[in-house]
């Protein structure tokens, strides 16, 4: 079974302890290249747009199941061309997404996706080449629908949710409860680790217009999904037995009980990381995410450019579990 590795988790958090806070955290709407600003208009709408808020939801909603596989494990991530430039993963979604945004900013709305046909959906899934092949397209025209009639089942909204929030003493925590604990599925709340709404409860938070105004950051959990996992694996944080060892490695598929122990490992050593670190939750995901760049999942790992190049195990060979889920 997956452990943790308390030595080097002790290390790590000393070395995050003392890195400085750069302030220059996603905002999802610009970014800085140097000292130049760049707006993201090509990934997230203009300020203040009355739909922007739907647009998170729906997008959060569909954060999963970025790779195709075999009946072996895993073959290679999704990819897509947005005008005439290749992207992929959560980059073509948010890219499509956007389109279809500046073609219909109405399209998002929740009593529309609770009746959206397949070829409606598809059609937002499109990119330069056609409908991007999704391994589980049937599957995400399910929660979309879910999502839709869940909202109008309890007779409230997106925005309604986050209004009731901002008034509370716990924004956060009302806001989680509330998207966890209403009437039915919504397409988020199948995750005990949350990481679809916790990751939506970020995007709100940190766009310019705060839209979720949160007061309580101790109520942020991490972000448990398939990249802080194999950066997790690779630097040491979570060690695993010789048969979980063996199919991590060579990408098999594990079972739904594999899957959940490494998780429930990250997760423990990520919260024990941000207790000895001192450093809020949005810090250490920001740095463990930033990694992915020179640790990616097909490409040899370029560890000279990697922050954590001193306290990592470099256990470049491993990789995240392959197991198919719309939470991650």
């Amino acid at each position: 079974m997956a452990k943790i590795n308390k030595e080097q988790i002790e290390k790590v958090a000393a070395f995050i302890k003392q890195l400085p806070d750069s302030g220059s955290g996603l905002n999802f709407y610009s970014f800085k290249n140097k000292d130049l600003l760049i707006i993201a208009s090509d990934m997230y709408p203009p300020l203040n747009h009355p739909e922007a808020i739907n647009f998170f939801f729906f997008v959060c909603l569909h954060q999963f199941g970025f790779w195709h596989g075999d009946e072996s494990g895993y073959v290679k991530p999704l990819v897509g061309t947005i005008d005439g430039n290749s992207c992929k993963g959560s980059d073509l979604l948010w890219k499509v997404c956007k389109k279809a945004f500046d073609k219909d900013p109405l399209v998002f709305g929740h009593r529309h996706l609770a009746k959206i046909k397949p070829e409606e959906l598809f059609k937002i899934f499109t990119d330069d080449e056609g409908l991007i092949p999704f391994p589980d397209l049937w599957e995400r025209l399910r929660i979309t629908r879910m999502y839709g009639k869940y909202f109008i089942r309890n007779r409230t909204s997106p925005l309604k949710v986050i209004k009731e929030s901002n008034k509370k003493k716990e924004p956060l925590g009302y806001f989680l409860a509330q998207m966890w604990g209403l009437q039915g599925e919504n397409g988020f709340n199948e995750d005990k680790f949350c990481k679809k709404m916790l990751l939506l409860a970020m995007v709100l938070a940190n766009r310019p217009e705060k839209f979720l105004v949160v007061k309580d950051d101790y109520n942020w959990e991490p972000i448990i999904d398939y990249h802080l996992m194999r950066t997790a694996l690779r630097l040491g944080l979570v060690d695993l037995n010789d048969d979980e060892y063996g199919k991590n490695r060579n990408r098999r598929w594990v079972s739904s009980r594999v899957e959940q122990n490494i998780r429930k490992a990250v997760d423990r050593a990520m919260r024990r990381i941000i207790k000895l670190s001192g450093r809020p939750m949005s810090f250490v995901d920001e740095k463990m995410w930033n990694s992915r760049r020179y640790c990616p999942e097909m490409d040899y790992p370029d560890c000279s450019k990697c922050i954590f190049l001193k306290v990592c195990k470099h256990r470049t060979e491993l990789f995240q579990p392959v197991f198919r889920t719309t939470a991650y």
